[in-house]
Parts: structure tokens; sequence; C-alpha cells
């Protein structure tokens, strides 16, 4: 009969930034299935659109914008994350709980 090894209790973690490590803000994100099974999330910055032209009046008092070409709103893709479903998911809940840690409740979502 062999004996069966037993299992550890508990384990220890240890946590390390690589070199390229980098804290992107995100005010969106985008993504979904692969067509390989995966997930992908695309994490977003949402601004104001810079002009494409500006057209200004000189004058003696100091120049003044006649006319302003462009702008709206861009999103900027900081970062993709690709995953796993099973780790989407529970990475999914995961945030969710930390979202409530941090007082915010389900029934604040406004649609």
């Amino acid at each position: 009969m062999s004996k069966e090894t037993p299992k550890p209790k508990q384990v220890t973690l240890f946590y390390e930034k690589i070199e390229y490590y980098r804290l992107l803000p995100a005010t969106g994100a985008l993504g979904g299935p692969t067509p390989t099974g995966d997930i992908i999330v695309e994490f977003f910055v949402e601004r104001q659109a810079h002009p494409g032209k500006v057209i200004l009046e000189l004058d003696p008092s100091g120049p003044r914008e006649i006319k302003r070409e462009g702008g709206g709103f861009v999103r900027e893709i900081q970062v993709g994350i690709l995953l796993r479903p099973d780790r989407a998911h529970s990475i999914g809940k995961w945030l969710i709980e930390k979202a409530k840690q941090a007082g915010f409740s389900e029934m604040e979502i406004k649609h």
C-alpha cells in the first residue's frame, strides 16, 4: 500500500511587481468572447478630444477664437487583457465584492 503525502494546510504567496509594471486609469471597458473561447477586455479612458484646428483673430486686446473644428470625445484604449472564461468570471465577482466594500451599491447603477 502506498502512503499518500499529506496536503499542506497553508501556503505563503509573495507578490512582486515586474520591471514594466504600470498603474493605468480606466473609466470604462469593452470586449467579449474571442473565436478561441477566451474573453478579451480592453480598458479605456474617456476624455474630450483635442480640436483638430482652431482659428484665432488677432486684435490689439489679444487673440480671440473665431472658429474651432473637430472635438467630441475620445476613448483611449489603455490595455487589453485576455482571460479564460472561468478567470473572467472569478475576477468579475472579485471586482463586485471590492466595489461593495468601497460602499458602492448595485442599486446605484444608472442606465
